[in-house]
């Protein structure tokens, strides 16, 4: 289960994107832009959930699920708790703690 505390400090995301995995869902936050005609251009924080074993980069972006909110504390909190509904579709690690 990803706890909020596990994202870093939302500062953090101003100027880098963070990745991590869950079970065998992988993860990355990161800061964007949404261009808007009708307003000023907003904010946003943006996850992306895939499925392991390869890096963001070299997934195929038909495999990767995005999903956005605001940039504050509530829009982080938002996106821990939909990466934690998504996470049981992809199962747990298949990794021995020995």
């Amino acid at each position: 289960m990803i706890e909020r505390h596990d994202l870093l400090a939302l500062n953090f995301y101003k100027s880098s994107p963070f990745t991590g995995s869950d079970g065998n869902m992988r993860y990355r936050v990161e800061k964007i832009t949404e261009d808007s005609a009708s307003e000023e251009n907003r904010t946003l924080l943006q996850a992306t959930i895939w499925p392991e074993p390869y890096a963001y980069a070299v997934t195929p972006d038909d495999q990767k699920v995005r999903h956005t909110a605001d940039f504050s504390e509530d829009g982080m909190q938002q996106l821990v708790d939909w990466m934690n509904e998504q996470q049981p579709a992809y199962g747990t690690s298949h990794s021995l703690l020995m």
